[in-house]
């Protein structure tokens, strides 16, 4: 094979990596020239070097670092091969994490549209909602005014554990009954939104999956106090007798905070949904 010397000029234009670049790389002893003239201080290299030029381009482009680029190029065939291999893998991997956080972006917008923007405050409407896959938690002496800290702190254990993420709706589930105040209404769980569709395993006897079922929802939105939170569940209530719907007998109320400042007031968006019985 016929070789050709390049200035580090010529270098620079072919492979499109700037002089300063190809001096950087000489000094840290990753891609050197075959020979510097002793009187001017020139760096000359092969026109074969290229090839090697390229393959540090290509593992730069990997994400390497410089200092794992050159461990890379010390690696025989064989186990340049493994380590490419591993590296796809990576990438697969790192894939499948950036669709699922696509879909986590994506359904979070469409909540907080659903909730925020697309609502009617204070006034009942019908829903058609798709099943939603929540985490849960059962308890019997909760209620709406308390604050579970302990318990939406276990199901963030849970999830994270799992390697996903607690949602920012949360909320819980009760009987439909006429209360005589708040203070009447007792939790049977509470749970979030699972916001990953992977499967999930949990190891936890407190913790456990369950499913919103889809169907046709009377909804209500509101700020909440406790006069917005009665008015609205009577709404709901003088709603379902106006019109004679046969519902089932569970309440479910979804939290979203709408100030997320921790120095400020705690403010929250709740909206309160019962499924209508399908006929």
């Amino acid at each position: 094979m016929k070789i050709h010397y390049l200035t580090i000029g010529e270098v620079a234009k072919l492979s499109n990596i700037s002089i300063q670049t190809l001096r950087f790389y000489d000094r840290i002893d990753l891609f050197k020239p075959i020979k510097i003239d002793p009187k001017n201080q020139y760096r000359y290299y092969q026109n074969t070097q290229l090839y090697y030029l390229d393959i540090i381009k290509s593992l730069k482009y990997l994400g390497l670092s410089l200092e794992e680029v050159k461990s890379v190029l010390t690696l025989s065939p064989e186990e340049l091969v493994n380590y490419l291999a591993d590296q796809e893998n990576k990438i697969e991997e790192e894939f499948r994490r950036l669709i699922e956080t696509k879909e986590v972006l994506k359904r979070k917008k469409e909540q907080i549209q659903s909730f925020v923007v697309e609502s009617d405050k204070m006034h009942v409407c019908v829903k058609e909602i798709p099943a939603q896959k929540i985490v849960k938690i059962k308890t019997s002496d909760i209620t709406i005014n308390d604050i579970p800290n302990r318990e939406y702190g276990l199901i963030s254990k849970v999830l994270e554990d799992m390697g996903s993420v607690f949602d920012t709706l949360y909320g819980g589930a009760f009987a439909l009954h006429k209360y005589e105040s708040l203070e009447d209404i007792h939790y049977d769980y509470l749970f979030t939104y699972a916001v990953t569709d992977k499967e999930i395993h949990i190891n936890s006897e407190d913790v456990e999956i369950s499913t919103i079922p889809a169907g046709q929802y009377l909804s209500i939105t509101f700020t909440f106090t406790d006069d917005a939170y009665e008015i609205c569940y009577q709404k709901l209530m003088d709603y379902m007798e106006q019109h004679q719907l046969k519902i089932e007998p569970i309440v479910y109320d979804v939290w979203m905070p709408i100030n997320f400042t921790a120095s400020n007031k705690d403010e929250f968006l709740v909206e309160l949904k019962i499924q209508i019985q399908a006929t």
